[in-house]
């Protein structure tokens, strides 16, 4: 471009001082303007060939800045896939364990409610042999009185309103349920109430078992007492002769327990009360 320039620059200056000597002819200036007009069409061609040249560069450069973003872009592209693959394969296999485990848990479950069938069947067995254990030791069976058993001991004021039934029921059941005070309150006011009733013995006797069940061993041995003197024909003798020579020996008292414990042997020779005692005697 500079080239031309000076070409041009030296053309003019040329034909001016022709112009100028008075040496040229009209045609002659005509064809120097022509060929003038000429390069400068070409200067412009030319300037513009180079405009599109450095236009066409930079399009280039920006170009190749582009190729090496999206190259990058490519490499994290990739990555993050790869990334994404070792995630998707991880959750699988935390899937596939999580699933065993469960399995293996329904499978416990399974084994475990057959268990707690099982024990649930036993635990009718047992409560049957209890309620018949109970039947050939004289004793009541509590399902005998659930059903007049109040779910709560009535207040002190309420008690004296029951019936025989009912207060000797709600007695039993604060026995049978630990609640040894209300119990003892109950059977009290029972034998005050209903001292000819047929549960008298049975209630006198709970009394025993109450005290015993506190430990206070002697108090429990007087009421034994009572019952085998104010009911010797009552089905809870042999239990108090027994539960006596238990008391005896909780406070150390040995040779009155095999007292207590031969005399049921001798009045009660059949009783379960006294293959428990024949066990206890082989001990003392």
């Amino acid at each position: 471009m500079n080239q031309t320039f000076i070409r041009l620059t030296g053309a003019l200056l040329f034909a001016a001082v022709v112009a100028a000597a008075g040496c040229a002819t009209v045609s002659d200036v005509q064809r120097l303007q022509s060929q003038i007009s000429a390069l400068e069409k070409k200067n412009r061609q030319l300037n513009a060939s180079v405009a599109q040249l450095m236009e066409d560069r930079q399009k280039q450069s920006d170009l190749n800045e582009m190729r090496e973003l999206f190259a990058g872009q490519d490499a994290e592209f990739y990555e993050l896939r790869s990334e994404l693959q070792d995630l998707k394969g991880s959750y699988e296999e935390t899937g596939y364990q999580f699933q065993r485990q469960f399995d293996a848990l329904e499978d416990d479950m399974g084994m475990l409610d057959k268990k707690l069938q099982k024990h649930a069947e036993s635990l009718d067995v047992h409560d049957k042999r209890i309620s018949r254990l109970e039947e050939f030791m004289g004793m009541e069976p509590t399902a005998r009185f659930e059903a007049l058993a109040q779910s709560k001991f009535p207040e002190k004021t309420e008690l004296g309103k029951l019936s025989k039934d009912e207060l000797y029921a709600s007695a039993k059941q604060a026995y049978d349920n630990g609640d040894f005070q209300s119990a003892l309150q109950g059977f009290e006011l029972f034998l005050e109430k209903f001292s000819g009733s047929d549960h008298a013995d049975n209630a006198r006797f709970w009394i025993g078992e109450i005290y015993f069940a506190e430990q206070w061993y002697e108090r429990a041995i007087l009421e034994y007492e009572k019952v085998i003197k104010n009911y010797p024909d009552g089905n809870k003798v042999a239990g108090a002769y027994l539960k006596q020579g238990f008391s005896f020996e909780k406070i150390g008292e040995n040779a009155n327990a095999r007292l207590i414990l031969n005399e049921l042997l001798d009045k009660f020779p059949d009783s379960n009360e006294a293959k428990i005692a024949k066990k206890k005697l082989a001990n003392l």
